[in-house]
């Protein structure tokens, strides 16, 4: 119900209110409550000036003067709901006026002969009341304009002047107290145009919903951009419980897998190679218990070192990588050592001209250190005894190696174990063993597989940990969908099931298993997760398709009317019970009232 004809007269400390009540019989009873700053939101917010039954008319007096004091009114029947709302046709307001004794002023200033023959009626101060009253009613007027232009104390009904002052849209919709808000923050907001806190602050601002707002520059498909993989890590503990996944490093690279070694005092250092902005460079990072500690270069300026290896045999560190060639467009193996935190120079691990890729390496506990790597097609090898290379090459068998080349010694036998990923139709992890460290030796096992959930699966990038008589897996796998690292065991010839250590709808390659004391062990892998990029469609990893229209959307498309370089997403939340049509109501406001903080050239799309 809506009262009707709602009048407020302001006079000296004073303010009448008069209404007429269309519906006595269904609304009897009227409550006015009063506030300052801003109308009452509830029948409790406030002071209640009047409450009762027929009521059309209230006086509210013994007011301070030049104070704007705001109404609503609240009509009922018997029982007023505590948290009812007031109509935006029953908000009143009026300021009175302060009396400053004009009259008397007037008065007083009359010579005395005038004001000794009027003591008696008092005809002559009656008279000078009249300008009197309206002298005072003038000057609180005049004390009161010194408040125009303070957000917090003018007329709620001056806001859109003092809005439009300084190009703010005023919002009729909230309360005056949110419109003087708004005013006072404008400037700061001014100030952030352009930017996501600016978008986020409006979105709250004008709805009052939880929102996440994203870039779609990011999501625009780019050939030029493929995913950049950032290095992230795990630890599991003695009982075989994994850590939450942690961030190592944005060191990112586009392939390859990190090299590590467990160091004396039970840290772990890995290599790996990174492009900082001027070329393909190799970078360490050390694991202690407090975490991951800054990166740092170990070889640096050259142009193109890409997938290095890592050996300690007792105190020396090797280190090995392939370094693209120019002179002779191929890629050659180049090496230092590191005793202490002495390291020595770099340099061709060869003298030939040979193209070598692909190096793998590990200590043999005798004091000698192994080497593979690619060459011709083949698997080569070669061992350092501590004084001279010695090489040789692994024998052919199937499936060849084509990449992923990693290298174990197991301590039981010991033996080396050697594993690659060979590209047939799919890739497919293989390995053998060489069942002594006798170099002249040709003990090589025949060559094996890992056993695949399906035939369409890829496994790549395989890294072992001993584990008995056998070893514990991690490897890059497709069997979820996107990339993964799934882990498995082998004992003799029997494959445990495979379980999954790291998926989701990122994807997670290049894993690198390092055991530290107690028990422990370092998962160290890449990750595209935050760096996003140009991929192909996989229909198959439904995880990132489930994705697909929400806030965490990392996925590329081409351009349309969504995803272009200008355009900003808007994610609202409403509440379940919104209805539908003030959602696109208040959706279509929102777009209107951003394109005031956003830049002319980018344009907000709103999605609920």
């Amino acid at each position: 119900m809506r009262l009707g004809h709602l009048a407020a007269s302001a006079g000296t400390n004073r303010v009448d209110l008069s209404w007429t009540n269309p519906d006595p019989e269904g609304f009897p009873d009227i409550r006015v409550v009063r506030r300052i700053g801003t109308h009452p939101v509830r029948p409790g917010d406030g002071v209640i000036v009047a409450e009762g039954r027929g009521l059309t008319t209230a006086a509210d007096t013994g007011l301070p003067g030049e104070t704007v004091h705001y109404y609503a009114l609240f009509p009922f029947k018997n029982t007023l709901p505590a948290d009812a709302s007031p109509d935006p046709y029953h908000l009143l307001s009026a300021m009175p006026t302060e009396p400053y004794g004009f009259a008397e002023r007037l008065y007083g200033s009359l010579p005395a002969l005038y004001r000794r023959y009027d003591t008696d009626r008092e005809q002559l101060r009656h008279f000078l009341e009249l300008p009197g009253d309206e002298l005072d009613r003038l000057y609180s007027l005049a004390a009161a304009s010194l408040a125009l232009t303070d957000p917090g104390r003018v007329d709620g009904r001056l806001l859109p002047l003092l809005a439009d002052w300084i190009g703010w849209r005023t919002d009729y919709t909230v309360p005056v107290a949110a419109q003087r808000t708004e005013i006072r923050a404008a400037p700061r907001l001014y100030q952030s145009v352009g930017t996501l806190p600016a978008l986020s602050a409006t979105t709250a601002r004008l709805t009052q919903w939880p929102s996440r707002n994203r870039e779609f520059v990011h999501n625009v498909a780019r050939t030029n951009q493929p995913e950049r993989l950032a290095l992230w890590s795990r630890l599991r503990d003695g009982a075989g419980q994994w850590s939450e996944p942690v961030f190592a490093s944005s060191d990112h690279a586009y392939d390859g897998r990190p090299a590590g070694i467990v160091l004396p005092d039970g840290t772990a250092e890995i290599f790996y190679h990174t492009d900082p902005g001027h070329g393909w460079e190799i970078w360490t990072k050390r694991w202690t218990a407090d975490g991951w500690q800054a990166s740092r270069p170990v070889v640096s300026g050259s142009g193109s070192d890409k997938h290095p290896a890592s050996a300690r045999q007792g105190h020396r560190l090797w280190l090995f990588w392939q370094r693209y060639d120019p002179r002779l467009d191929r890629w050659r193996l180049w090496s230092t050592t590191r005793t202490g935190s002495q390291l020595a120079p770099s340099a061709p691990l060869f003298d030939d001209e040979v193209e070598r890729t692909q190096p793998a390496a590990v200590a043999d506990g005798s004091g000698g250190v192994w080497l593979f790597w690619l060459e011709s097609g083949e698997l080569r090898w070669a061992r350092n005894d501590g004084n001279e290379w010695r090489r040789g090459t692994v024998p052919a068998g199937e499936p060849p190696v084509h990449d992923d080349v990693f290298v174990l010694l197991h301590p039981v036998a010991p033996r080396l174990w050697v594993l690659w990923a060979s590209r047939q139709e799919r890739w497919t992890v293989a390995y053998r063993t060489k069942q002594s460290l006798d170099p002249a030796a040709a003990d090589w096992s025949p060559v094996r597989t890992l056993p695949k959930a399906a035939p369409t699966d890829h496994d790549r990038q395989p890294a072992a940990l001993p584990s008995g008589n056998g070893i514990e897996l991690f490897w890059s796998t497709t069997r979820h969908g996107a990339w993964s690292v799934d882990r498995a065991t082998l004992a003799g010839t029997t494959w445990s099931l495979a379980g999954l250590v790291e998926g989701g709808p990122y994807n997670h390659r290049g894993p690198l298993a390092l055991p530290l004391p107690p028990n422990q062990v370092l998962l160290a892998h890449r990750s595209h997760q935050g760096e996003p990029g140009t991929t192909t469609v996989d229909t198959r990893a439904t995880a990132k398709l489930a994705l697909q229209g929400s806030a965490d959307d990392f996925q590329t498309y081409t351009p349309d009317g969504r995803f272009a370089r200008n355009t900003v997403g808007v994610f609202l939340t409403p509440g379940a019970d919104e209805p539908a049509e003030q959602v696109a109501e208040v959706s279509e406001r929102l777009a209107e009232v951003l394109r005031d903080v956003l830049p002319l050239t980018c344009r907000p799309v709103i999605i609920s």
